[in-house]
């Protein structure tokens, strides 16, 4: 499997129908269509015979850690494999070459919501024990139904991130559509 990156912009109309059909049967939604902060993704696609047989796409974010500490943040959605090619471990190879990606672009973390959390912490991926806040205009307020997962980036927060607990906080802006 060969790995390619684009910018939303730079997908023709047939790699948007390729993301779009993959998404749509894993999540019965295409990433372009919900939200306007889509616009700005970058998309990392893994191509097998000249398809794109998975994906997995990631926006910027800043989250602010008790506080005081603000990490440059992929926030990644939308990572699924052709249905007919799950159970290979594409999305593991995608995910690793993502999180190399992510590294070298400087970030310093990245984060999701899974939907399956076991295939996540088999690629070292943690929950965050502690809570989490949107801040909106003036606001901010506690997320607590929201769970997320992290993958520390920077050797410096590493040991920050994975010694979380549950007073601990993370806080990042709001946005439209799902928070997290």
């Amino acid at each position: 499997m060969k790995f390619k990156i684009f910018a939303v912009k730079e997908l023709n109309p047939q790699q948007r129908q390729q993301i779009a059909k993959l998404c749509f049967s894993a999540f019965d939604e295409d990433p372009w269509s919900q939200y306007l902060f889509m616009q700005t993704a970058s998309h990392l696609v893994g191509i097998l015979d000249g398809q794109i047989v998975s994906h997995a796409l990631w926006t910027d974010r800043v989250f602010t850690i008790n506080n005081s500490v603000k990490l440059k943040t992929a926030y990644v959605e939308y990572v699924t494999t052709d249905e007919r090619m799950r159970g290979k471990g594409f999305a593991s190879q995608l995910l690793r070459y993502l999180i190399d990606v992510l590294t070298r672009l400087e970030y310093e973390l990245a984060a999701l919501q899974p939907e399956d959390d076991h295939f996540y912490k088999k690629l070292g991926w943690t929950y965050w024990l502690g809570d989490l806040y949107i801040h909106q205009d003036n606001s901010t307020y506690l997320t607590n139904e929201n769970k997320i997962m992290l993958y520390p980036l920077s050797i410096q927060f590493k040991d920050l991130l994975l010694n979380s607990t549950e007073h601990d906080t993370i806080c990042t802006n709001w946005r439209e559509g799902e928070l997290w």
